[in-house]
């Protein structure tokens, strides 16, 4: 994500990714080992200035040997650290092997050390770190992909239907990409009166929770919103639909790399 992106809009620290505190940690020991993992591993850290639509590309360069603070590389921008200087707290965004991790760092300092400049706050209370998929997700084929459409109301006050193409689905939820000039949605609302049109099934309707939206930059070097959105209560047999698209695209992608298909 390229610094000044539009983030994922910031959510409060404390609440629980997905709807789900089983995967908070608040033991100081765990915290510091996910964030030695981050640094061995060279994970790459979104970092999102709190209360701005702005962020940055970072890393967790180091943590003190008695686990009180954390170091945080600053940016090549000049700009963007002095915003960081006066943001109050950063929301960082990472994956760990695949696996989401989201912490809060509180009053960055800004430090300098043989010429290079980092961000240097307490180490985090909390610690967001998803530790399995609920679901299998599915990346979608561009050439059989589900639509979902979803009924939003635009800046003028008129109602517009958006016809999204699924980049991906699981039996929990799905996600989306807005081009620009398309209505934003609302993260955390609930739209009630979704259609989820996966190939060769009849159109499951299904309310739609917004989980996370951010900005990305695509191949042809476009921007797009990516929407992550959670099933309310499915209809009967729409779980069954689901799990047997993903079971048939996921066994032909399968087919194909063995030679068979």
């Amino acid at each position: 994500m390229s610094e000044g992106d539009t983030s994922e809009s910031t959510p409060h620290p404390d609440d629980p990714p997905d709807g789900d505190e089983r995967y908070l940690l608040r033991n100081r020991r765990q915290i510091r080992g996910l964030l030695k993992s981050l640094i061995d591993q060279r994970s790459l850290v979104s970092a999102h200035l709190g209360g701005r639509d702005q962020s940055f590309p970072t890393a967790v360069l180091e943590l003190d040997e008695d686990g009180e603070w954390v170091l945080l590389d600053a940016s090549h921008n000049e700009a963007v650290n002095r915003a960081v200087e006066g943001a109050g707290h950063l929301l960082c965004f990472a994956q760990l092997d695949h696996v989401r991790v989201r912490f809060r760092l509180d009053a960055p300092e800004r430090i300098a050390r043989e010429g290079h400049v980092g961000f240097r706050a307490a180490l985090p209370q909390t610690l967001y770190h998803l530790q399995r998929r609920e679901f299998y997700r599915l990346a979608t084929p561009i050439t059989e992909s589900p639509t979902c459409v979803i009924q939003v109301t635009a800046a003028t006050g008129r109602p517009v239907e958006l016809r999204l193409r699924v980049i991906d689905i699981s039996g929990g939820g799905l996600a989306v990409n807005l081009a620009p000039g398309m209505p934003l949605l609302e993260l955390h609302r609930t739209y009630p009166d979704c259609v989820l049109e996966l190939p060769d099934c009849p159109p499951i309707r299904v309310p739609l929770t917004i989980c996370s939206q951010y900005q990305q930059t695509l191949p042809n070097g476009t921007d797009s919103y990516r929407i992550g959105v959670r099933f309310g209560a499915l209809p009967r047999g729409a779980d069954e639909s689901i799990q047997r698209y993903i079971f048939r695209v996921d066994r032909q992608r399968s087919a194909r790399k063995s030679g068979v298909f």
